[in-house]
């Protein structure tokens, strides 16, 4: 027997996961599309396969491999049916969640990543190889069929409909792989698909696909299911109480990774401290005074011009935090543009 891939693996413990979605539209056409399972039901799909339509049929096609846990056995495909939702994010997120009704049967559930705009720099997934699922139509066959590809994160954007990093992928993008799923080797989902690359009456590049970032859809579950990463909080577990990113507009940057502006808020309990920066000096100060005017903050220098902010006597977090929502309506007031930002929520627990 043939020893398989570590992505084969990946491939296997999450095909089940990955359900197709057909869709009658405003004309009576029908389409189809991709969804997956993050766990508790939830689903995660792509805004534009099923805004505007009605859902005819939610179903697996592939046996699921359910955990050890489960007895180790596999479950048949099966037909899904919507409980809750759809619900869609913001304008401008490409991103939808429904839950459905698992009954007494498992389902197995794909990871989802926990990085962020705030926490990602502009090369960390370039040339990370990826693995996606969905459900492109395939002429002449009787029933959707799951399809398979790998590729490789090219290049990490900001695009300007949509208010969250995009990656470009080296995939081709088709149709109902819409709302599927881009996972890395381990079996995390780090973005679903949601474009391929085309510019108005332009030919579309067939080579790549675009992903948004998971990060919408993780939020977006823990809005309005209460989802969480970790079991006890909403949302991910990260000890990054508060994080935001600014860009000033004026200024004449070839980057959209660097930014003019930044406040990082640590809290793990343990170790607490505030970074704040700002490339306009009397800004910066403002800033600093600003935070310490809600809850007082004593500055420590570190190595190499690194300032570090330590408040005192230990705030609680809701105060830190809004000292931080301060701080970033101040760069805002200013004209700088919020560009990324990212809150925890289990350190605000009672």
């Amino acid at each position: 027997m043939t020893e398989k891939s570590a992505f084969q693996e990946t491939y296997m413990r999450a095909a089940g996961a990955v359900a197709f979605v057909t869709i009658i539209d405003g004309k009576g056409d029908e389409g189809i599309g991709s969804a997956f399972h993050i766990g508790q039901g939830i689903f995660v799909t792509a805004r534009h396969v099923i805004e505007g339509a009605s859902i005819k049929e939610i179903a697996t096609t592939k046996s699921a491999r359910l955990s050890e846990e489960a007895g180790g056995k596999t479950a048949p495909p099966r037909r899904l049916e919507i409980i809750d939702g759809p619900h869609f994010g913001p304008d401008g997120l490409d991103v939808a969640v429904f839950r459905v009704d698992l009954g007494d049967a498992p389902l197995p559930a794909i990871t989802v990543g926990q990085h962020t705009d705030a926490s990602l720099g502009e090369d960390d997934l370039v040339l990370s190889d990826i693995l996606v699922i969905g459900y492109p139509p395939i002429p002449f066959t009787t029933i959707p069929s799951q399809v398979v590809t790998l590729g490789q994160i090219n290049a990490v954007v900001r695009v300007r409909h949509s208010p969250v990093l995009h990656f470009i992928a080296s995939a081709m993008a088709r149709g109902g792989f819409s709302g599927g799923a881009a996972l890395d080797q381990s079996g995390t989902a780090l973005g679903l698909v949601t474009e391929s690359l085309g510019q108005g009456d332009m030919p579309v590049e067939t080579g790549y696909m675009s992903l948004l970032s998971i990060e919408p859809a993780v939020d977006l579950a823990a809005e309005k299911f209460g989802f969480s990463t970790h079991g006890a909080y909403p949302g991910r577990y990260s000890d990054t109480l508060f994080a935001a990113k600014f860009s000033n507009p004026s200024s004449d940057s070839l980057s959209s990774f660097i930014y003019d502006a930044s406040l990082y808020v640590y809290d793990d309990d343990r170790d607490l401290f505030v970074e704040i920066n700002c490339t306009d000096e009397a800004l910066l100060a403002e800033a600093i005074a600003t935070f310490h005017a809600i809850t007082p903050v004593t500055r420590n220098d570190v190595d190499d011009g690194y300032v570090l902010y330590i408040p005192n006597e230990n705030p609680p977090a809701a105060l830190l935090l809004d000292a931080g929502e301060a701080v970033a309506a101040l760069f805002e007031r200013s004209g700088y543009r919020r560009m990324a930002s990212e809150r925890s929520q289990w350190q605000l627990k009672a």
